[in-house]
């Protein structure tokens, strides 16, 4: 698990990995549950912190310990204080002005630094499923040459039946001779 002090207004947290397989649970302060998942590979839950202090974030394998598990976890910790676009007035003041363009710089900066976790949750996903379409296409080969082996046999041994069926004795030209 994973714990982290907390003293805002809002968490995100999203999860990935696994084949399906983990549970995920999100713990307050006074270790009451907030959000749990069962059997999931990929999961997001968003919630408003009603009390600041040690959140824990679980992952659990307990019912699937055969397979290997790689798990990737973002928590984003939202202060809450977003202000709208404010056009400044003929009348503002320059400094006014430049504090609302620092304001939107920064509300432009949580929005790629958003935007860039998104994508290497995107990418994480990929490289998953390219990994699962490797090992289905490994599997097909194998299986695919299992039955290529099993059709030649059974060819030969068709080969070998007619051939027997048709093949005459010794002693049956003998008898048709005389």
């Amino acid at each position: 698990y994973v714990q982290l002090e907390i003293q805002s207004s809002g968490i995100n947290a999203e999860y990935g990995g696994g084949d399906l397989d983990i549970d995920f649970s999100v713990f307050d302060s006074s270790l009451k549950r907030i959000a749990m998942d069962r059997r999931e590979s990929f999961g997001s839950h968003q919630f408003q912190v009603k009390t600041s202090g040690v959140y824990k974030f679980c992952f659990s394998n307990k019912f699937s310990k055969l397979t290997s598990k790689t798990v990737f976890m973002d928590v984003y910790v939202d202060d809450g204080n977003y202000e709208e676009d404010k056009e400044a007035s003929d009348d503002a003041s320059m400094q006014t002005g430049i504090t609302i363009l620092n304001k939107q710089v920064d509300n432009i900066k949580n929005y790629l630094f958003k935007t860039q976790v998104q994508l290497q949750l995107t990418k994480a996903q990929r490289n998953k499923d390219q990994k699962i379409q490797k090992s289905n296409k490994t599997r097909v080969d194998r299986w695919s040459m299992v039955q290529c082996v099993f059709m030649i046999l059974m060819a030969t041994v068709q080969v070998y039946l007619l051939k027997q069926l048709f093949k005459e004795d010794k002693t049956q030209k003998r008898q048709a001779r005389i």
